[in-house]
Protein backbone atom coordinates (compact mmCIF):
# COMPACT_ATOMS: atom_id res chain seq x y z
CA UNK A 1 0.00 0.00 0.00
CA UNK A 2 1.19 3.52 -0.78
CA UNK A 3 0.56 5.09 2.63
CA UNK A 4 1.66 8.55 1.53
CA UNK A 5 -0.89 8.67 -1.30
CA UNK A 6 -3.61 7.17 0.89
CA UNK A 7 -3.09 9.68 3.72
CA UNK A 8 -2.92 12.60 1.26
CA UNK A 9 -6.19 11.49 -0.29
CA UNK A 10 -7.93 11.14 3.08
CA UNK A 11 -6.61 14.51 4.30
CA UNK A 12 -7.72 16.33 1.14
CA UNK A 13 -9.60 19.51 2.04
CA UNK A 14 -9.11 19.10 5.81
CA UNK A 15 -7.53 21.80 7.98
CA UNK A 16 -4.34 20.15 9.21
CA UNK A 17 -3.42 23.18 11.32
CA UNK A 18 -6.00 22.02 13.89
CA UNK A 19 -3.54 19.25 14.82
CA UNK A 20 -1.29 21.83 16.48
CA UNK A 21 1.84 19.82 15.70
CA UNK A 22 3.20 16.98 13.61
CA UNK A 23 2.45 13.27 13.53
CA UNK A 24 4.77 10.67 12.04
CA UNK A 25 3.50 7.22 11.08
CA UNK A 26 6.10 4.47 10.93
CA UNK A 27 4.66 1.40 9.21
CA UNK A 28 7.39 -1.16 8.64
CA UNK A 29 9.87 0.63 6.35
CA UNK A 30 7.38 3.33 5.32
CA UNK A 31 7.17 6.78 6.90
CA UNK A 32 4.41 9.34 6.52
CA UNK A 33 4.84 12.71 8.24
CA UNK A 34 1.86 15.00 8.66
CA UNK A 35 3.01 18.50 9.58
CA UNK A 36 -0.11 20.25 10.83
CA UNK A 37 1.21 23.82 10.98
CA UNK A 38 2.50 23.80 7.38
CA UNK A 39 -0.16 21.45 6.01
CA UNK A 40 2.52 19.31 4.35
CA UNK A 41 2.26 15.51 4.15
CA UNK A 42 5.55 13.86 3.20
CA UNK A 43 7.94 10.96 3.83
CA UNK A 44 10.21 13.18 5.96
CA UNK A 45 11.82 11.24 8.81
CA UNK A 46 12.41 14.20 11.13
CA UNK A 47 11.28 14.61 14.74
CA UNK A 48 7.53 14.79 15.29
CA UNK A 49 5.26 15.88 18.12
CA UNK A 50 3.81 12.35 18.07
CA UNK A 51 5.09 9.14 16.46
CA UNK A 52 2.73 6.25 15.75
CA UNK A 53 4.39 2.90 15.01
CA UNK A 54 2.64 -0.22 13.74
CA UNK A 55 2.94 -3.00 11.18
CA UNK A 56 1.44 -3.07 7.69
CA UNK A 57 -1.32 -5.53 8.59
CA UNK A 58 -2.54 -3.42 11.53
CA UNK A 59 -2.39 -0.18 9.53
CA UNK A 60 -4.38 -1.77 6.71
CA UNK A 61 -7.04 -2.92 9.19
CA UNK A 62 -7.27 0.60 10.64
CA UNK A 63 -7.45 2.23 7.21
CA UNK A 64 -10.16 -0.12 5.93
CA UNK A 65 -12.17 0.17 9.16
CA UNK A 66 -11.95 -3.47 10.24
CA UNK A 67 -10.01 -2.41 13.36
CA UNK A 68 -9.94 0.75 15.42
CA UNK A 69 -6.77 2.60 16.44
CA UNK A 70 -7.87 2.25 20.06
CA UNK A 71 -8.17 -1.54 19.80
CA UNK A 72 -4.76 -1.77 18.10
CA UNK A 73 -3.22 0.39 20.85
CA UNK A 74 -4.82 -1.62 23.67
CA UNK A 75 -3.54 -4.90 22.21
CA UNK A 76 -0.02 -3.53 21.71
CA UNK A 77 -0.18 -3.62 17.91
CA UNK A 78 0.08 0.17 17.70
CA UNK A 79 2.56 2.20 19.75
CA UNK A 80 2.46 5.94 20.41
CA UNK A 81 5.46 8.03 21.45
CA UNK A 82 5.22 11.69 22.33
CA UNK A 83 2.02 13.71 22.65
CA UNK A 84 -0.83 11.21 23.02
CA UNK A 85 -3.46 13.90 22.34
CA UNK A 86 -2.03 14.26 18.82
CA UNK A 87 -2.70 10.58 18.18
CA UNK A 88 -6.34 11.15 19.10
CA UNK A 89 -6.65 14.21 16.84
CA UNK A 90 -5.11 12.52 13.80
CA UNK A 91 -7.96 10.02 13.54
CA UNK A 92 -10.23 12.77 12.20
CA UNK A 93 -7.71 13.46 9.42
CA UNK A 94 -7.16 9.92 8.18
CA UNK A 95 -10.65 8.50 8.66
Amino acid sequence: MDYLAEVKQRAEGKDLSTLGGSVKFVVGDSIVMIDGPSGVISTDDSEATCTVTTDAETMQAIMDGSSSPQAAFMTGKLKVAGDMSMALKIQSVIS
